[in-house]
């Protein structure tokens, strides 16, 4: 019994090492996700778009991929909004992509997102538009980034940045979480010319607004005479985002979104 329990967790004839005598296991938990399965644990894509900008309710998310990787971006993690920014806009409902086939996989991609991207800023003209990147645009190396920015630069109002967000380059959602953190710290935050004169100033981080406990956490810092710029990323907007680099403490409340605090630390 003891050895079929062992057998669940370690794979030794396929990824173990062994050092004369002494087998050092892999850990099966541990394992790259294979391109185009997600497994329990999720994918990087899954913590990238699921995860992290899934609650946020004025930003267009487009998936760049098959419809079965969008279906992730279809509230299915139950985040709530709202509805409260400067066009009272809330796009968490939609499930945008790009629909590749079979076609689009083998001849490029890239005509298909920017035509995407053109299509989304016409339907809704946000302040955002961002992309996600899934298995087989890494495969076939379409530069979501070089399209992105030439989108950004047409549009003139509207802020279109990419996530190389690959379901394949890591184990867990966790490299999602980063890659997801690192890219709006880089492109919104600091993006905002309002300044913030609340006394008491914080930036909650780790919460996600599942089934609508973001609003009462926001209800009890109001009656302590907190404001909370921006949670990241629980009913989060743009405006909030662009604005939490003026808080004066920031909150970890969720350790498994440890990523998001090692760029402001």
């Amino acid at each position: 019994m003891a050895e079929q329990q062992r057998d669940i967790f370690f794979s030794i004839s396929q990824g173990g090492k062994n050092n004369g005598d002494n087998i050092n296991p892999e850990i099966v938990a541990n394992v790259r996700t294979i391109p185009g399965i997600i497994t329990m644990r999720g994918c990087t894509y899954a913590g990238c778009k699921g995860g992290i900008m899934g609650p946020t309710s004025d930003m267009v998310n487009l998936v760049h991929g098959p419809i079965g990787c969008s279906f992730y971006a279809w509230l299915t993690r139950r985040n709530q909004t709202d509805g409260i920014n400067e066009g009272n806009e809330n796009y968490m409902p939609y499930c945008m992509s790009t629909d590749m086939q079979d076609s689009d996989i083998i001849f490029g991609g890239e005509k298909k997102l920017e035509a995407a991207i053109q299509e989304a800023y016409d339907l809704f003209h946000p302040k955002a538009i961002t992309v996600f990147a899934t298995c087989p645009v890494g495969l076939i190396g379409d530069d979501i980034h070089a399209d992105s920015k030439k989108r950004k630069e047409k549009f003139g109002d509207c802020n279109v940045f990419a996530f190389s967000c690959e379901g394949y380059k890591g184990v867990s959602q966790s490299a999602g979480h980063l890659i997801a953190n690192n890219q709006i710290f880089t492109h919104v935050v600091g993006d905002s010319k309002e300044e913030k004169t609340d006394k008491f100033k914080i930036n909650l981080l780790g919460e996600y607004n599942i089934g609508g406990d973001g609003f009462e956490i926001d209800r009890i810092f109001k009656k302590c005479g907190i404001t909370n710029i921006s949670t990241f990323s629980g009913n989060a907007t743009y405006d909030k985002f662009a604005s939490s680099n003026q808080a004066d403490l920031r909150v970890v409340l969720c350790v498994t979104d440890r990523s998001t605090t090692w760029p402001t630390c």
